[in-house]
């Protein structure tokens, strides 16, 4: 059985990113069917990210423009932290 193809645009991580937030914020009746596909679509976001973090890293090493260095590596900061509190209990 192959996995269905789910496409990680900005618009879909969006969407995502905010119906996880509601969810965490405020406990209601779903479907286990639900929370599993949005766990699904979460850790393909995490994969994702890892890789685009990687891939920025490598290029920000091998560029030669100063400017675009600096953006790439201000960009990889702000990836890298979670708002305060995230994750924590």
């Amino acid at each position: 059985m192959s996995k269905p193809v789910i496409h990680l645009d900005i618009e879909t991580l969006n969407q995502i990113s905010t119906r996880l937030s509601e969810r965490a914020d405020s406990i209601h009746q779903f479907s286990l069917d639900d929370l599993r596909r949005d766990l699904l679509i979460a850790a393909r976001c995490a994969e994702l990210l890892a890789r685009i973090r990687f891939a920025l890293g490598e290029i920000a090493q091998k560029t030669t423009d100063h400017d675009a260095r600096l953006e790439l590596r201000g960009l990889l900061d702000d990836v890298s932290v979670a708002d305060a509190g995230v994750g924590q209990r």
